[in-house]
């Protein structure tokens, strides 16, 4: 697993990750929240039920332990995911 050097949230829209190398990545904040695998959103998504989520800010950003970030999103306070670096790195290459 590689660790990022840095990870800014610039004004609530998007995240950068800076990793070791020089690589680095733009996440927008309606990408993580779209890829959220948190056990709501995953039976969400395995019944088939659209999630309708409007605008979406970060509002908050925790780590986890030395393995992950936590994101609280807005305006619907989702909070519950939990995105590990090697997530993080794997949704920025698709992009």
């Amino acid at each position: 697993m590689e660790t990022p050097e840095r990870i800014e949230i610039e004004d609530g829209a998007r995240v950068v990750v800076d990793w070791p190398g020089g690589a680095n990545q733009t996440l927008t904040a309606r990408q993580l929240r779209d890829a959220c695998t948190c056990a709501d959103c995953a039976t969400q998504s395995e019944q088939g039920r659209i999630r309708l989520v409007m605008a979406t800010t970060i509002a908050e950003a925790r780590l986890v332990g030395s393995y992950g970030i936590n994101f609280t999103f807005s305006p619907d306070g989702h909070h519950t995911g939990i995105f590990t670096f090697d997530q993080l790195r794997a949704l920025g290459d698709q992009t």
